[in-house]
């Protein structure tokens, strides 16, 4: 079974001395911005999920949405919080390190810890890899690896939708 949804302040921040492709905000706060938002809004956060469509490419929102639209009668679903890959709340969200592509200026990797957990108790961090895009000026979160199983959300959601 899988756990919940959580959000903090990005800490223990580690940037590699590679430069990442220049953009504001860059991409840790991005993810920190959306965490931030979500944690208040967790609740509500499928339903509102279009007010922080700027933190998403196109192509991963567009999924997400979709498969936020299925329930358990239409065969697949997404039946956990796939920002925490849980079924349990989010209280907080780390930034552990941000990795710029050493081939690609605009790509780089957020590695944080979501912690989850029930609501009034010590969580549990989840570790998750934010792979962010640069569009334009901005940068976009891309597609989620979870680091305990090396599942990644772009093909849970492909699976989903099609």
């Amino acid at each position: 079974m899988r756990a919940g949804l959580g959000l903090g302040i990005a800490a223990g921040l580690v940037i590699s001395p590679i430069t990442v492709a220049i953009a504001n905000p860059p991409p840790q706060a991005v993810v920190t911005q959306f965490y931030q938002w979500l944690v208040q809004h967790q609740d509500q956060s499928r339903q509102q999920l279009r007010q922080q469509q700027h933190h998403f490419t196109p192509e991963l929102y567009q999924q997400l949405t979709a498969a936020f639209r299925k329930q358990p009668q239409d065969g697949a679903w997404l039946d956990f919080d796939p920002f925490s890959y849980t079924q349990v709340s989010t209280l907080g969200m780390q930034v552990r390190k941000v990795t710029p592509s050493t081939t690609d200026p605009r790509s780089a990797d957020v590695d944080i810890d979501v912690i989850a957990g029930l609501r009034g108790r010590r969580g549990t961090p989840v570790p998750i890899k934010v792979i962010m895009k640069k569009t334009g000026d901005r940068w976009q979160i891309d597609n989620l690896v979870y680091i305990s199983t090396w599942d990644n959300l772009r093909c849970i959601l492909r699976e989903i939708n099609r």
